[in-house]
């Protein structure tokens, strides 16, 4: 499919102007980069076009609207003066338009438009066609919740991420105009269509959305994974509630892998007066949880999926809130470098976890590890309880010589259920117990367990009437022992 030109920067004469009067236009910066960067990676110049606006305003041209239908893609730089611009939105109209008729606005699982996002933009004010883009943001958002553009005027570092994200831009621009060319003249491929099967080893992996000051990271991930042929979901925004979860959970549904990328800074006073853009980190924050819970649910209920924890290594001496402190008690937790996190995720998804369904003897009974503190064994808290499992299963009980988890581990593999009594000891007993169990269930074992549970004892505190632990059930034995409590965790031993 051959097109007389390559590509139109659309954008807002006021994004090109400079605070520095020594300094380059962003807009004029970009293109250029552009223009070089995708000559490199197709050999060849390409054309790279956009109205100079010399009058300073933001004029309409018929000219550039009568080239449209012969435009392989648009790049559409995103700010708060463009989506008042009549002028750009008629560009981005027109665009949208003519390459509907033409080979479509979306090529397998390219787009033809490239949504750049010069300056923090709120998603809702987002012009239709790109409302369903994920877009390049060039900027980061500071731990004060401010937008920081990329430009050499605020330094190295700012520079560098232009044009790593540049690069992220151009390589992708390049990618889409190979496609369009290999395809025959008059093609118009439906949205989602694949233009070619996924490669034997292509693994569909959920990289969830995360908060702004990890989407450079996030995006880095994305395109690694692409470019070795794996699919990445989600391939657009998610939608907000009620189409959030469902659409969450059929893109955990085809993944054999989620990775979520956490923020270490901590969630701001509600009380206290925020600015726009970190409300919306805050959002982003409560999305990036809802999403974590959604893949336990679904690691749950597919043997085949698993999912990683990751932090950037300098959040070690920032406060952060109780969901992080938790979650760093998660066996899927990790806090290393970026490339790091890489490598992990290549090794996760090339020697997946493997939990064989579990051949239950007929002839022997099923044996349940009895975890509980030394302190409910002597006072006899535990007994009611222990002596009504003992007359149904085989009882494991820990080893109190041992110290620390290690032995508790090895234990667990060799049971069948496990049932942690929470008595007399603390909290932070009881996290240890727990991250053992997690740990030992999805790497240290090679059959599954047919259940677990968490049986909550007196004495009563606040704590405990509160608890709640994702994939784990919670017996509430506080009162009187009664054998019935322990119905739905018998239920799980099935007919075993």
């Amino acid at each position: 499919m051959q097109f007389d030109r390559d590509i139109f920067i659309s954008y807002a004469h006021i994004d090109n102007e400079s605070l520095a009067e020594d300094l380059e236009g962003w807009i004029s910066t970009l293109h250029r980069g552009l223009e070089i960067r995708l000559a490199q990676l197709r050999g060849s110049k390409p054309d790279v076009w956009r109205d100079l606006k010399l009058t300073g305003n933001d004029v309409f041209s018929e000219t550039i609207l009568e080239q449209f239908p012969n435009l392989a893609v648009l790049v559409s730089i995103l700010s708060p003066r463009y989506v008042k611009s009549e002028w750009c939105l008629r560009e981005l109209e027109h665009f949208y338009n003519a390459a509907g008729v033409r080979g479509g606005i979306k090529i397998g699982d390219k787009h033809r438009i490239f949504k750049v996002i010069k300056t923090f933009l709120p998603r809702e004010k987002h012009p239709r066609e790109l409302s369903q883009l994920l877009g390049y943001e060039f900027y980061d958002i500071d731990e004060s919740g401010r937008p920081r553009e990329y430009s050499k005027l605020y330094g190295p570092e700012s520079e560098r991420k232009f044009w790593a994200k540049l690069e992220d831009l151009a390589y992708d621009i390049h990618q889409t105009l190979e496609i369009l060319e290999a395809l025959p003249d008059g093609s118009n491929l439906a949205e989602g269509t694949p233009l070619e099967p996924a490669t034997q080893d292509g693994k569909v992996i959920y990289l969830a959305e995360t908060t702004p000051d990890l989407n450079a990271d996030r995006e880095k991930i994305r395109r690694e994974l692409e470019q070795a042929g794996h699919r990445v979901l989600p391939d657009a925004p998610l939608p907000d509630p009620p189409a959030f979860r469902q659409t969450v959970c059929e893109a955990l549904a085809q993944s054999s892998l989620s990775v979520h990328l956490l923020s270490p800074y901590h969630s701001p006073d509600p009380e206290q007066e925020q600015s726009l853009e970190q409300v919306y980190r805050q959002m982003a924050a409560l999305r990036t949880r809802d999403q974590i819970k959604l893949a336990d649910q679904c690691r749950q209920e597919k043997s085949t999926f698993s999912r990683l924890l990751w932090m950037p290594p300098n959040a070690g001496n920032l406060e952060v809130d109780e969901f992080i402190q938790a979650l760093q008690n998660d066996p899927d937790f990790i806090s290393t470098n970026l490339e790091t996190l890489k490598d992990i995720i290549y090794e996760r998804l090339a020697n997946p976890p493997q939990v064989p369904e579990m051949e239950m003897p007929l002839d022997e009974p099923v044996k349940i590890y009895l975890d509980c503190d030394e302190q409910d064994v002597d006072s006899g808290a535990v007994d009611p309880l222990a002596d009504w499992l003992e007359n149904h299963f085989a009882i494991q009980w820990p080893d109190f010589d041992a110290n620390g988890v290690a032995k508790s581990e090895a234990l667990l593999k060799q049971c069948e259920a496990v049932l942690i009594f929470y008595g007399h000891a603390g909290s932070a007993w009881l996290r240890r117990r727990i991250r053992a169990l997690q740990k030992t269930a999805a790497y240290g074992r090679k059959t599954r367990l047919l259940a677990k549970a968490i049986y909550v004892a007196g004495p009563e505190n606040p704590t405990k009437q509160s608890l709640r632990e994702e994939g784990i059930p919670i017996i509430n034995g506080l009162n009187e022992f009664q054998p019935s409590l322990l119905e739905p965790f018998v239920m799980q031993l099935g007919q075993a």
